[in-house]
């Protein structure tokens, strides 16, 4: 396997739909869905090399042992430096900026002394290193249009059942990290299909009002093997562990069940959260665990909720409907005594959907 990632340039208005309209306004996300980016690459392959779309098998929507690719978010870059979802356990000076640190509510620099809050989007990994916090972000804008209708591209009077309406969107040349993990064999012609599915299928939504034409530069290539020995290396060094969602996390409650499972902790006796783990490392034979760490029986854990969307490849192009699950930046402490079974939980995902992006996580040293 390999990790392949590039830089994302957006050449226009990119709107990535949030599943919620108010009124006859429609919100954007400010990162790029892993399922969003598997739906420009699946719809173009479909059209134009149904071969590489089989072997792939992109339009897998339940055994992840199937997928030979697995899509990630794409954050918004900080100077050029890929971001990560902000874990909600940690608190960062109000004045400078600077990380707190265990249980710390105020900032100790004697010339600021500024209370501690949650940071919400996207950081650097380089800043939970360094202490000194760096967002990744991005710029909208607004437009409003007016509907298509057999007579013209005109506004409807007040009378008439159309109105104009407004989109949000992130403005072009904003540039996004891009990392997806796939078979060696298929890099070269997944490279070459992003480069034309970027820019003739585009990405998002209003596609057909000029938005959604990305860009690809400066393609990197690694194998996985190379990336889990060096995470590990770096995981070994935290005496204490978190485990931190880079994305939404879907968890089924049981195998019968369509319900999602928020959290890290157990359910009727069973814990969807350790046994998506287990069949993660199973499918990828790698050794270990990790262990999620209580408190009087409860996960030591902080947790947001988002919800899960998307579209099935598979099924007609039909929508997947939207799930409560486990939001990004959510966090709980764990223990493992196999730094390599998490570097390859890093790759590879937790739970349901990861070849959408879903299930994303990242390790760092730190307590709840």
């Amino acid at each position: 396997m390999i990790e392949l990632q590039a830089t994302m340039i957006s050449l226009a208005p990119l709107h990535l739909g949030t599943g919620r309209k108010r009124g006859t306004f429609f919100k954007t996300f400010d990162y790029v869905p892993g399922r969003t980016l598997r739906g420009m690459l699946g719809y173009y392959l479909y059209n134009n090399n149904k071969d590489l779309f089989e072997k792939l098998a992109i339009d897998e929507d339940c055994d992840m042992g199937k997928t030979n690719i697995f899509l990630k978010d794409a954050h918004p870059l900080s100077k050029n430096e890929f971001t990560v979802a902000s874990p909600i356990a940690y608190l960062w000076c109000k004045g400078c900026y600077k990380l707190m640190g265990y249980k710390e509510t105020e900032c100790k620099d004697p010339n600021c002394l500024q209370e501690g809050t949650k940071i919400s989007g996207f950081i650097t990994k380089s800043s939970l290193l360094t202490g000194k916090l760096e967002k990744g972000s991005v710029n909208k804008q607004i437009d409003t249009k007016c509907p298509i209708t057999r007579k013209g591209h005109t506004s409807p009077g007040s009378d008439f059942e159309l109105s104009p309406y407004h989109i949000e969107s992130i403005v072009p040349k904003t540039k996004f990290g891009f990392n997806t993990v796939l078979e060696a064999e298929y890099v070269d012609e997944v490279k070459a299909a992003l480069r034309e599915a970027g820019i003739f299928s585009g990405l998002g939504g209003f596609r057909s009002r000029g938005y959604g034409s990305v860009a690809f530069k400066n393609f990197k290539e690694t194998p996985v093997s190379e990336v889990i020995e060096e995470r590990a290396s770096k995981i070994s060094e935290f005496s204490e562990k978190l485990l931190v969602t880079n994305s939404s996390l879907l968890l089924k409650q049981d195998k019968n069940s369509k319900n999602s499972f928020i959290g890290f902790g157990e359910l009727s006796g069973e814990n969807p959260f350790s046994e998506a783990v287990r069949k993660t490392l199973a499918q990828r034979q790698i050794k270990g665990s990790l262990l999620v760490k209580t408190d009087n029986g409860k996960p030591k854990q902080r947790i947001t909720e988002s919800l899960a969307g998307g579209w099935s490849i598979k099924h007609g192009n039909k929508a997947t409907g939207l799930v409560p699950c486990t939001g990004p930046g959510s966090c709980v402490e764990i223990e493992s005594k196999s730094p390599k079974a998490l570097a390859a939980l890093e790759v590879y995902g937790i739970g349901e959907r990861t070849n959408c992006g879903y299930g994303d996580v990242y390790f760092i040293g730190g307590r709840i």
